[in-house]
C-alpha cells in the first residue's frame, strides 16, 4: 500500500502539506473557520513541535530526534525545544506570539509571566519585550 501524506479536510477544504485543495465554490461563510484554523496551526506550531520534541526526548532519549530529520533545521528544532522547555504552558499567553515568548526565555518563570502579562495589557512588540527581558535579566543580575 503506497504512503498517502496526510490531510485535514474541514467541508470543502483539503488541508495537505503543501497546500490547501477547495472543492466546489464555497460560499464566504465557509471560509472562516478553514482559514481561523489555518492562522492557529500556524501560531501553535512551534509550540507543538517544542513540546512533542521535549516529551518525546524525555521518554525516548536523544534518538527520538532523529524522527525529525530532514524537516527543519537543526537549530530551529532546538529553539523550539528550548523555549517549550523554559517557558511553562501555564505561563504562555496566547495572544502573544513564540517570539514574544523566546524573548523571556531565559528568565525566571515568575519575570517571565510579568512580562508577557505586561506585553498583552500594553501591546508590546516582541522587540520591545526584548528590550523589557535584557532590562530585568540585568537588575536580577545586578
Amino acid at each position: 500500500m503506497p504512503h498517502l501524506p496526510p490531510k485535514i479536510s474541514i467541508g470543502p477544504f483539503q488541508f495537505t502539506s503543501v497546500g490547501v485543495r477547495i472543492t466546489g465554490k464555497p460560499e464566504l461563510t465557509d471560509w472562516r473557520g478553514p482559514l481561523q484554523f489555518a492562522l492557529w496551526c500556524q501560531r501553535a506550531g512551534p509550540w507543538w513541535i517544542g513540546d512533542l520534541l521535549n516529551a518525546g526526548e524525555d521518554r525516548f532519549g536523544e534518538t527520538f530526534s532523529q524522527m525529525c530529520e530532514g524537516t527543519l533545521s537543526t537549530e530551529m528544532l532546538n529553539r523550539y525545544a528550548s523555549v517549550a522547555r523554559r517557558v511553562p504552558i501555564e505561563s504562555r499567553v496566547a495572544s502573544l506570539s513564540w517570539s514574544a515568548h523566546a524573548a523571556v526565555a531565559r528568565l525566571p518563570p515568575h519575570l517571565q509571566k510579568r512580562l508577557l502579562l505586561d506585553a498583552e495589557r500594553h501591546g508590546w512588540t516582541s522587540d520591545d519585550l526584548r528590550v523589557k527581558a535584557r532590562e530585568a535579566a540585568q537588575r536580577t543580575v545586578d
